[in-house]
């Protein structure tokens, strides 16, 4: 009996370490021409035959792709998508999306226990933030830079300790991306007292590592943790919100100088149209210019867009770089710097509409009874991280995003079930 719980639990291992690293492996890929072969493309190629043997195939899967199929191949005819481009983002999507349909059944739609895997997989990360900040004390450069061993990872300077912390992510604002899920439970245990997946003092550290990150969309989605754990967008609550709003901008604008810079030149373009060097050589001007490239996208294709993988067409067509200012580059060329924008481009208004059509029909806003909790914290904390990736992160695969929207999308089916369970008769 104890070895077959010793089977078992080492099996339970390593179904925890495939699914990490299918995760949070985007900081490495085998090779980047001619597309980006990351590390977690193995397991998938590998488990996918496997899971369809025993599962079968998820047909839901197919019917949800097929207007994108049609749509990208209309637009390949008519020369607007890449026909190499479609293939590799609509083939890659499709696969992405199958094997996570295939890890819910797997964990047999266990939502809350993948959930838990997911705040103890973000806790392992902040973890090694901690060693990354004390080695770049100590001076110690391998166990603060770690582009020696993870080929798409980037070390930033700046910050509040000297670099932005980014973990095994490959920037900063992946990392609080990833992180905004844990930091929401975080929040909620230490304004309400509680200890739900996380102690006090793992709450502490994730909440810590969020702003070390530096990010603006970090401190975003810890403001928006704030806001909903004390129901700030009640009336009643309103000027607490405001309170902590401006609080939080007063703190970040004056003692975060890489939010400071980004503010003043965001302002600089949307406000003053200063095109500047100062408002065009950072993150800013990428998010202007390729708002600026899905406008000009949608209005010559507003319904279904130009298909999966156009945006680096359209960004060809539309970009200000070497127009409205002198010099040309290319940051965020393929993905556009925000979900958000990239749906506009490769999807048009439908896909959009779609997305966010999900996103607020499933968002649970408050519950019954204490017993319904966790249905409101896991969908809580997966809106914060859908949220803030619309607004930064434009790749539809990265960081087990298919994930995140299933689970955020069958919490919402088991709590209607939940709330609609006839009472039993006493």
């Amino acid at each position: 009996m104890s070895r077959v719980i010793k089977i078992g639990s080492f099996s339970f291992f390593v179904d925890q370490v495939v699914l990490f690293v299918c995760l949070f492996s985007s900081a490495y890929v085998f090779f980047k021409s001619p597309f980006e072969f990351y590390f977690h493309y193995l397991f998938l190629l590998t488990l996918i035959p496997f899971f369809a043997v025993k599962f079968g195939f998820p047909k839901s899967a197919f019917t949800i792709f097929i207007v994108p199929l049609l749509v990208g191949f209309v637009h390949v005819v008519l020369g607007n998508c890449n026909a190499f481009a479609f293939v590799k983002v609509f083939g890659g999507l499709l696969a992405t999306f199958i094997f996570y349909n295939y890890v819910l059944f797997y964990y047999n739609f266990n939502l809350n226990k993948l959930f838990s895997i997911y705040i103890k997989f973000c806790l392992i990360i902040c973890f090694v933030g901690v060693f990354q900040i004390i080695s770049f004390v100590i001076g110690f450069k391998y166990g603060y830079d770690f582009s020696w061993i993870l080929n798409k990872w980037g070390f930033v300077r700046g910050g509040i300790v000297g670099f932005r912390v980014n973990s095994i992510l490959s920037e900063p604002a992946q990392l609080a991306i990833i992180l905004s899920p844990a930091c929401y439970v975080a929040v909620r245990n230490l304004l309400h007292k509680k200890n739900f997946l996380l102690t006090k003092y793992q709450s502490l550290l994730i909440v810590l590592i969020t702003v070390l990150t530096t990010s603006s969309v970090g401190f975003i989605g810890l403001l928006f943790c704030i806001l909903l754990n004390t129901n700030s967008f009640r009336l009643r609550y309103f000027f607490i919100g405001i309170i902590i709003l401006v609080a939080s901008f007063f703190l970040a604008y004056n003692y975060v100088g890489d939010f400071k810079s980004r503010f003043d030149s965001a302002t600089g373009l949307w406000l003053n149209n200063d095109f500047s060097l100062k408002n065009t050589n950072n993150s800013s001007f990428v998010l202007y210019n390729n708002l600026h490239i899905a406008k000009e996208n949608l209005f010559n294709h507003p319904f279904f867009g130009t298909g999966l993988g156009s945006h680096e067409d359209a960004f060809n067509k539309h970009t200000l770089t070497g127009k409205v200012i002198q010099y040309d580059f290319a940051f965020n060329k393929k993905d556009g710097n925000s979900l958000f924008v990239r749906l506009c481009t490769e999807t048009g208004l439908v896909g959009l509409f779609f997305i966010l059509f999900i996103v607020v029909k499933c968002f649970i806003w408050k519950i019954d009874n204490d017993k319904q909790a966790v249905f409101l914290i896991v969908s809580q904390s997966l809106f914060i991280l859908i949220l803030i990736t619309l607004i930064r992160q434009g790749n539809y695969m990265l960081n087990g995003l298919p994930l995140i929207f299933l689970i955020y999308y069958y919490n919402f089916i088991n709590y209607k079930k939940e709330v609609n369970k006839p009472a039993l008769d006493v």
